[in-house]
């Protein structure tokens, strides 16, 4: 009877002491765990943007050149362009004023000129509508001015003036001097305005 007892106490007595060996080690060994494992991270992915389409992009047009401007030195301009031109060449060599030498018409009977001959030329691209125009002779004084209707593009006119009474200085080698004046009331829209024209006959001539 007290064997069983002793035997007893011992078994209990060795259970209690087992269990109190185990429990503390598990926590401590579940605690040890739970701290060697680091906690899991959550990693936050910005979706990405869909690429942009491609878009055709349409190329500039060219600039449609503006009638009378110019775009470059070698263009040339869509306005009118009036000018005087000479009538007659120099195909003897003769000085300046001299008959069928640029102006100065020769008269027949020989002797001082009595009238020039010149063309009014448009150079320009455009006709240029009604202008008036002017003779001037500095020892007679001005003529009457006259109106021409229209001068076409590329297109010239034909005119002989006759030299005024006086026009001519003394001597035996006078000189009439005159200038011709193209569009005197700026009527005409022109890319050059340098429409004065100066020239002379020579008395006697023939």
């Amino acid at each position: 009877m007290f064997n069983r007892a002793i035997t007893s106490l011992s078994v209990a007595a060795f259970t209690a002491m087992t269990l109190a060996a185990v429990l503390p080690g598990d926590s401590q060994a579940q605690g040890s765990a739970s701290q060697a494992r680091p906690a899991a991270q959550m990693k936050v992915v910005k979706p990405s943007k869909p690429p942009r389409p491609a878009t055709l992009k349409t190329p500039a047009r060219p600039e449609k050149p503006r009638p009378g401007r110019q775009s470059g030195p070698d263009t040339p301009s869509q306005l009118a362009n009036l000018v005087v031109i000479p009538f007659y060449n120099n195909p003897h060599g003769l000085p300046q004023g001299f008959p069928e030498h640029s102006y100065c018409v020769k008269k027949p009977t020989g002797g001082t000129p009595v009238q020039i001959k010149f063309w009014i030329r448009n150079a320009g691209g455009s006709d240029s509508g009604s202008f008036q125009w002017t003779p001037s002779f500095p020892t007679a004084g001005a003529a009457p001015a006259q109106v021409i209707a229209n001068v076409p593009a590329n297109g010239q006119v034909l005119i002989t003036q006759g030299l005024p009474n006086g026009c001519y200085t003394p001597g035996f080698s006078g000189i009439c001097q005159f200038s011709i004046s193209l569009d005197d009331h700026d009527e005409v829209e022109e890319w050059s305005e340098a429409n004065t024209f100066e020239n002379y006959c020579v008395s006697p001539a023939g």
